[in-house]
């Protein structure tokens, strides 16, 4: 059994709403011809009225020039002072092409100089003063004074000796060092006294040394002192109850009396 041919326009009819009509049933062809009826009018009359002129730009001077040869004579002459007083550069007077224009010159340059006298001051002659000068001292008289009769002896020598010093290098303040440092008990050997060392410490939140490391390699049994001797000191309470770590630089300086005592810095 055949199925029966649907047409077109019953296919638009039945369409549903979801397919886009893209060429609507019924509609009139009457304002699309008068619109393009109406452009292509419009399009004639600009296209026979409308004229557009071109004009090409004509130079504003020629390209020619003319060039006159005149000799050096009274009509030469006569014809280049008319060139140049005709001319688009019109020439000036111009003083120094003038002859008589040095002997000018140098004439007012000798009228307005001034002759200056000469300066002759008068001298006068030196009278004798009746003023007396005072005597710096009498006659007879020593005028440096004279030395003690018994000078005296001078006082006994007293050896120096060197103590430790110390110097804070980061984390911690001076005002932090502690006021004294205890002797340090090892003997003080040039090469340790010559050489800064350097010293990484812990300090607890009481200011006593936790842990002391050497930065700087050198002398086994200097470094071991020095960290032995830095265990012992005691250092200021920190500002917080945390501890810290602080590096601190050990050097050696002079003290004269053991009176002195041993300063932290």
């Amino acid at each position: 059994m055949m199925a029966r041919r649907v047409s077109m326009k019953a296919k638009r009819r039945e369409a549903p709403d979801w397919i886009y009509p893209w060429r609507p049933a019924g509609e009139p062809w009457l304002p699309k011809f008068l619109a393009l009826a109406l452009v292509a009018t419009v399009f004639a009359v600009l296209l026979s009225s409308v004229r557009i002129r071109t004009v090409v730009d004509s130079p504003w001077s020629s390209r020619k020039a003319s060039v006159i040869q005149v000799l050096d004579d009274a009509g030469g002459r006569a014809l280049t002072l008319r060139a140049q007083e005709g001319g688009p550069f019109p020439s000036r007077f111009e003083p120094s092409g003038w002859p008589d224009f040095v002997a000018l010159e140098k004439s007012v340059l000798e009228a307005s100089r001034t002759a200056m006298p000469v300066y002759r001051p008068l001298l006068r002659d030196i009278t004798a003063s009746k003023r007396r000068m005072p005597a710096l001292t009498d006659p007879g008289l020593a005028v440096l004074p004279q030395p003690p009769g018994n000078p005296q002896p001078p006082g006994p020598a007293v050896a120096a000796r060197l103590v430790p010093v110390i110097v804070p290098i980061s984390g911690i303040h001076a005002t932090a060092l502690p006021d004294a440092l205890p002797d340090f008990p090892g003997e003080v050997t040039p090469t340790l006294a010559a050489a800064p060392t350097r010293f990484l410490v812990r300090l607890d939140p009481a200011g006593s040394v936790t842990d002391c490391v050497s930065l700087d390699a050198g002398d086994e049994l200097g470094p071991s002192a020095l960290e032995q001797w830095l265990r012992g000191v005691s250092f200021k309470p920190g500002p917080t109850k945390a501890s810290r770590w602080v590096a601190l630089g050990v050097s050696f300086v002079n003290r004269t009396t053991a009176a002195d005592g041993t300063e932290s810095r």
